[in-house]
Formats: structure tokens, sequence, C-alpha cells
């Protein structure tokens, strides 16, 4: 296998010539079968085959050129653009503290490769454990990276995966897979996007069959991308970073988990570091594998590197970053003297600001009749006093939602969020859910599994009902967001986690209720973390 930048240069330039090729021949046989049809249905033989039959080959020849350079030209210099539009990747968050070590890594990556080609860092906004490298033939690059890798691995780990994809893009064995993957791969990956949508209308056949024949161009390129560029990848990283072992431990990593099935595209496979798609070539080596696949297996991948190491598989365990673990609060309830001297509740503190005799000199006890002089007896000014931090300055200008109390401005788990001391509801922007999802990891015990179950079976209920009453509109309260004061909407966080959440299209954030986070949390631990490990 060649093993020098010449050798990689080499392939890279005949591959990519020999894909413009395929796609001149591919709109010539397209052309050719469209005219030949159009002659046998109506006729006209006479308006095709005047003058001669070369002038008709060369009519369609020059059909096929100029339409295969225009869709090559489009492609190959737009590759970066189309494959982060394909997998939503963002830049990273500056106030992040994840985010940031991820941006110095980058940084130390150019200053040890010694390279002066600039690579920007994206990341992927998916539970799922991958990464990808991608450039194009304007000389645009870029690394993107998952949230749940990000947030999984240590910072030598985090800095031998970036090290192999920058890699992948130093050495210019990456250009071949981009330009290839934005060929074919990105057509077949956005039509699999909308085929689920379309397939119950008569219009689905001809989606379909183009999804068919651009899957099989997919398969076919996938013959010519080797996978042992990936084992040159690793040895790139490790003569970047000198440390195989990290390598190791997050190829490792990466084989346990979910790799982003079902996210990322098969299309999109060829630039992965692990591919997300489970298929039987990635964990064999015969000749019919090596054709089929474009990566190599990860075991072997892992024995090459821990070779290099001189160590044994034991070293590996017990490496994973760890990861903040929660225990769903209890929200305290509470029981108020009503405007009739009559203990009622036991309430939540939003519950209670529902009531219009609920005042700040409202009284409130913990236990539900205590007598007129129990220390238990407090007013409402007086918890609020005790619950409001004591840096101000984190007080923000938001209101609840729920109690009409200032949120206040929280650190959490290396992000923000704003929360309400109170209700203990909290507001977080969109793009930083899953890194919270990502990071922290949630205990539920035997009653928030309880009350999980009771939320999502009458979640369940609540969408067969709209099912079945498409046209009937539920009168529901609708939540004010706290930022620009708009109606939110109440939808579910996913149709496979069934939290009624209320979010903002306008402002991009989501309001959670006390627990309501937690239970997310809890549904995808279990559904994702053990569920889709075992598939994989």
């Amino acid at each position: 296998m060649p093993i020098t930048f010449i050798d990689i240069e080499r392939q890279k330039n005949w591959r990519i010539g020999l894909f413009f090729c395929l796609l001149i021949f591919l709109y010539f046989l397209f052309a050719f079968i469209i005219a030949q049809t159009i002659v046998f249905l109506f006729g006209w033989s006479n308006v095709f085959f005047v003058g001669s039959k070369i002038k008709y080959i060369a009519a369609i020849t020059a059909f096929a050129l100029t339409v295969s350079s225009v869709h090559f030209g489009i492609s190959a210099f737009t590759a970066v653009d189309r494959v982060v539009e394909q997998i939503r990747a963002g830049v990273p968050d500056d106030e992040d503290g994840v985010h940031r070590v991820l941006l110095n890594v980058m940084d130390e990556i150019h200053i040890a490769s010694g390279s002066k080609r600039q690579i920007r860092c994206l990341v992927i906004p998916t539970l799922s454990l991958n990464a990808l490298a991608v450039t194009d033939l304007k000389g645009d690059a870029v690394i993107a990276i998952t949230e749940g890798l990000l947030s999984r691995l240590k910072r030598d780990q985090l800095e031998a995966v970036m090290a192999h994809e920058a890699y992948h893009i130093f050495s210019g064995d990456c250009l071949e897979a981009s330009v290839a993957t934005s060929l074919f791969g990105v057509y077949a990956a956005a039509i699999e996007g909308v085929k689920d949508t379309v397939v119950q209308e008569f219009r689905a056949v001809p989606f379909l069959v183009l999804f068919w024949f651009l899957n099989s161009l997919g398969e076919i390129v996938t013959m010519f991308i080797s996978r042992e560029r990936e084992y040159r990848a690793d040895a790139g990283a490790v003569r970047i970073t000198r440390n195989p072992v990290a390598l190791a431990e997050a190829l490792n990593l990466i084989a346990g988990r979910w790799s982003g099935s079902g996210f990322i595209h098969e299309g999109l496979e060829m630039l992965c570091i692990s591919s997300p798609i489970p298929d039987h070539h990635d964990e064999s080596e015969d000749w019919w594998d090596d054709l089929m696949s474009t990566h190599p297996p990860i075991g072997k991948r892992v024995d090459v590197l821990l070779q290099m190491a001189r160590v044994s598989h034991s070293t590996l365990a017990g490496r994973e970053k760890p990861r903040a673990v929660f225990q769903p609060e209890i929200e305290q309830l509470y029981y108020a003297l009503d405007s009739e001297d009559t203990w009622i509740g036991p309430f939540r503190f939003s519950e209670l600001t529902a009531f219009p005799w609920f005042t700040g000199s409202t009284k409130v006890s913990m236990i539900p009749t205590p007598s007129e002089f129990d220390d238990s007896v407090r007013s409402v000014d007086d918890i609020v006093r005790e619950r409001i931090p004591v840096n101000l300055n984190m007080r923000t200008t938001f209101l609840c939602p729920a109690c009409r109390q200032p949120l206040m401005k929280e650190a959490y788990v290396d992000t923000s969020v704003d929360r309400c001391v109170f209700c203990r509801g909290v507001l977080i922007d969109n793009d930083r859910i899953f890194r919270i999802l990502a990071r922290r990891e949630i205990k539920c015990d035997e009653r928030f599994r309880t009350l999980m179950r009771a939320v999502t079976a009458d979640s369940l209920r609540s969408l067969t009902i709209r099912k079945q009453r498409l046209k009937e509109r539920k009168l529901v309260h609708l939540t004010l967001c706290p930022r620009c004061g708009r109606s939110m909407f109440r939808s579910f966080y996913s149709y496979a986690f069934l939290i009624e959440l209320d979010k903002c299209s306008m402002c991009r954030v989501t309001w959670f209720d006390a627990d309501e986070l937690d239970m997310l949390q809890c549904l995808i631990e279990n559904k994702i973390t053990d569920a889709l490990v075992d598939r994989a």
C-alpha cells in the first residue's frame, strides 16, 4: 500500500479523475436511454438521426460532458458546505467550557503538524459517538465531532481523534472521499431523509428508484476508497500526538457505543472515523470485505495501536471521561393558608401562584395543619428572600413563565442555563440541550421511574387522540416565552421520547418545568445507552 505523501497524491489524482469519467459515462447512458425511449415511443427517428449516427452520438456525448462538468464542479467545490448542511453541524461556543477545550486542541494540532493549512472545527448536535473530516477543491476543510463523543473523551483522547481527522486533510487522502461523497453520497442521504414522507404517494416511485440508483453508485464508489487510509491516519495521529494508547482508547469507546446510525446517513460513512452504519463487512478482512468496506475492523486498529505502545488490552479499562451524576431532586410541596383561613394543599410553588389570593404575605407550611405559632409557618416573602442567590449579578431580566420571578443565570455542566430558583423550571437554548444530555448522567430511582412511565403513558394517549381528531383543536394554556413574550408552542421532544415541552421558535429556546429535563434524561439513558448499544 502507498505510504508516502507522493503516493497518496498520485492515488488521489487518478481516483478523482476516475470519478469524473464515471460521471460522464452515467450521464451519457442516461441521455442515450432517454433518446432511444423517445425514438421507440414516438417514432422520432427522423429527428434524432438527421445527418448521421456519428452526429447523434456526438450530441449525446456533448450533453453528457456539459452536464457532468457542471455537476462535478458544483459538487467538488462545495463538498464542505453540502456535508455540513447534511449533518447540521455548528460552530463551537466560546462560552462553553468543553467547546473551548476543543478549540484549544485544534490550535495545538495546527502547531504540532507544522502545516500552514487552516482547518475549521464544528460540533454535530447528536448524542452519538463519531467524528468526520471533509474538504473540497476550493481548499475549505472541516473536522466535525459529535456532541456525544466530545463530552465523553478525555483531553488526550480528543487530541488523538482530532489528529486522526487532521491527518486525513493534511495528507490529501480526504479529498477523494469528500469528492465521492459530494458527487453521490449527499444525494443518496438527502433522498433517504425524504423517502419515508412520500412513500405512500404514487410520486414516491421515482424517488425510490433514484434512491436505489444513487445508493448503488455509492456502493460502487466505495470500492475505490481504500480502507488502508484509516491505518495511515491512525499512524499519522500517533506521529502528531506521540500517544497511541489515547487513540486506541477513543476507538474502543466509539466501538462500544452508538456511532450515529439513523442520524449520519449511509452516504457519508466514508468520511467518518468509524462507520455509523452497522455492516458485517467492517469486521472482516477477506478480499471482498476489503472491496466493500471503507473502514477496517476497529479491533485490529486497536491491536496495531497497542502494539506500537507495547501495552495490553487491560490498559483500555476505566479511561472514559467521568460525567456529572445527578440525583433527580424532589420539588418541595407546600400547604397554604387561603383567603378563608383554611390550610389547603399540597402544591408546588408554581401551582400556588395561580390562586388569585396568593401574595407575598401568604402563609405557607410544609405540614398539613400547623398551629399558629409553629416554626414551619412562614410567609412567601421569607422563602423568596432565602432562595435568592447572594450574587445578584446572576439575575436576568427574564421572568419565569410559571411563577413570574426573575430567572437566574446558572453555570451547568460547563455551559449555562436560566433557572427559576422557586419552581425549579429551566430555560435552555436549543443548541445547548444536547450538550447537557451528553455531559450528565441521571440516577433514576423507583419513584422517578414510576413518574416517568406515567407521564409517557399520558403523552402516548394524548398523541393517539391527536391522530384520531386531526381537525379538532384542543384549547390549552400557552406559556409565554420569557425572552420575547410570545406564546410558546407545546410539542413532544420527539416521537421517541414523549415528553411535552414548551418551545419558542423565534428565540430558539425550550422551557423545562421541574422534573421534565430529568425525565428526558432518564428516557434517553434507558433507550439510547442500552437499547441502541445492544443492537449495535
